[in-house]
């Protein structure tokens, strides 16, 4: 076998990040909880850096009198923005509440109080020989036998427990729990499995108060503070020492410049949202209209993914509850809205053709694919849906 070299040419084109914007990147995506950890960590490496928080900033009038165009109301209505004030670190306790207790902690409270010393001892036994539905694992006997607890005692155990609200609890069977309950039900049933709570903070606030929405973004901004001693650093800037505050000064502005950009495109989505769903927002509507990634993205001026970045993980808190902002992104109220509208066109005219309900749907503002159509068709003929 021969061997030989060969020497080519080849012009490939790739995009490349630099570090600077990869990091502006990674702080676009990171929700509030996770910014200000992030934002910790780099005040403490850049000694010209420091956490603030920024009090009520109007939107521009002009862009305030564009909105009023887009609301079908009588309403005036004004959006705000505004910084969530940092006296709590973060947390709006009103929002919080502290884990519940799971069903095995709330049975031994109980059992606590009602029972006495043996027969808490008992109890522990049985409790560690019952499974998640609140069956024991072994015969009554076997617990005794193994244990060395007279039979009578844990007889007597289970039906203290039993007779406060807790029937079923203890069985030997399924069968025998459910004669006991006469119901479906185990004794666990509601209660809390004990594991830790994942909380929401959200980056998004859509609030309405006397006749105005106001929508506000949680974030975390940061200063640059320059003192005596750092700006004669500065001036030096052969020294060790001044070309190291100077690089640390340039990062600085860097990370003020993200920032801003950041809330920035949180805050548009926002507004997007309140101009397109204020109905929806005031209960009026049961329905949302979607937002579209590249409508904001050519708004802003930004790819999508940036758009995409910013919605990823994050919660939009409303009048009508807390979402995830993807949610009101996602095709879902889209798909349902089309197929009432198929199922209605269809029923005033079922021979109309699928292409013909493709062009009627996209006079209404939806735009789905002529075999989608047929999909969503034969589902509602199916009932499928």
């Amino acid at each position: 076998m021969k061997l030989s070299h060969n020497l080519t040419q080849r012009l490939e084109q790739k995009l490349k990040l630099s570090l600077k914007v990869q990091q502006a990147l990674k702080l676009l995506q990171f929700n509030c909880l996770e910014l200000k950890s992030e934002l910790n960590g780099i005040v403490e490496e850049n000694p010209l850096l420091e956490l603030e928080r920024d009090e009520y900033e109007l939107i521009p009038e002009e862009s305030a009198e564009e909105k009023e165009e887009d609301y079908d109301t009588r309403m005036d209505y004004n959006i705000y923005m505004r910084e969530i004030r940092d006296d709590f670190q973060g947390w709006d306790f009103e929002r919080i509440e502290g884990p519940q207790p799971s069903f095995e902690e709330m049975l031994s409270n109980l059992a606590y109080y009602l029972l006495e010393d043996a027969e808490f001892q008992a109890f522990e036994t049985l409790k560690e020989n019952m499974d998640e539905k609140g069956i024991l694992k072994k015969k009554l006997k076997e617990i005794a036998c193994e244990y060395n607890f007279p039979l009578k005692l844990l007889e007597k155990v289970i039906q203290q427990i039993r007779e406060v609200g807790f029937e079923g609890i203890f069985s030997e069977s399924l069968e025998e729990m459910k004669k006991l309950r006469g119901d479906s039900l185990f004794p666990t049933s509601g209660y809390e499995d004990g594991m830790p709570i994942r909380y929401i903070e959200p980056d998004l606030f859509i609030d309405f108060n006397d006749g105005n929405f106001i929508v506000s973004v949680r974030d975390y901004g940061l200063t640059i503070k320059i003192d005596e001693t750092y700006k004669q650093c500065l001036q030096e800037l052969n020294s060790e020492a001044g070309k190291y505050l100077n690089e640390k000064l340039q990062e600085a502005k860097f990370y003020v410049n993200a920032l801003e950009k950041r809330r920035s495109i949180l805050f548009s989505i926002g507004w997007e949202l309140v101009k397109k769903n204020s109905a929806f927002f005031l209960g009026q509507k049961k329905r949302f209209i979607p937002l579209k990634m590249t409508e904001i993205a050519e708004k802003k001026d930004v790819v999508v993914s940036t758009v995409s970045r910013a919605v990823k993980g994050k919660y939009v808190q409303t009048p009508v509850g807390t979402f995830p902002l993807r949610y009101f992104f996602g095709s879902a109220q889209t798909r349902q809205d089309a197929m009432e509208m198929i199922a209605e066109l269809v029923k005033e005219n079922p021979g109309l053709s699928d292409s013909k309900i493709a062009k009627i749907l996209q006079q209404r503002g939806i735009k789905i694919a002529r075999r989608t159509i047929n999909k969503y068709r034969r589902m509602l003929f199916s009932g499928e849906v």
